[in-house]
């Protein structure tokens, strides 16, 4: 069904955690165990993939129920058959990093999510912003139709369960 990475397609992938995508969407479920999707801003950092959420969010309440979670990254469409255009699905476990905010590690994360996004150094001393990072237990990076790549994190040789 889908192809194993191979490292040209690791590349690219790495690439995407990088940065190199158009948009990016955080998945969790709730209560309910209905999907609740929205824009979210992940920061690749020392072979880890963070984001910065509020605990007041959609997302955090969700995540207190259910830590598995995928991030979908969009990247731009070249193809005029919109399907036919690249993609990566990470599905992960999160896990909330309960720092304070005068601490050198969450002064350091902050500072790179700044380089990332504008505003976060301001938000982000919020008290109810957090650091969460993902553990990554599959991606699958679609680069056009046929051309299908899962990476196992689970099954695997990646006994740290860190990103490439």
């Amino acid at each position: 069904m889908y192809q194993k990475t191979n490292p040209e397609i690791e590349k690219k992938i790495q690439n995407i955690l990088e940065g190199d995508y158009e948009i990016s969407v955080l998945g969790t479920n709730g209560k309910d165990n209905f999907p609740f999707l929205s824009k979210i801003i992940p920061m690749y950092n020392n072979n880890k993939l963070y984001i910065l959420i509020s605990d007041l969010s959609e997302h955090t309440k969700n995540i207190n129920i259910n830590h598995n979670v995928s991030i979908y990254f969009s990247l731009k469409e070249l193809n005029k058959t919109k399907s036919n255009n690249p993609r990566l699905t990470i599905n992960a476990i999160i896990k909330k990093h309960v720092l304070k905010k005068d601490s050198r590690e969450f002064i350091d994360l902050l500072k790179a999510y700044g380089r990332i996004e504008n505003g976060s150094n301001m938000w982000g001393m919020f008290a109810d912003f957090n650091f969460y990072s993902l553990e990554p237990q599959r991606a699958l990076y679609i680069e056009g139709f046929g051309k299908a790549y899962q990476k196992d994190y689970k099954n695997d040789k990646y006994p740290n369960k860190q990103f490439i």
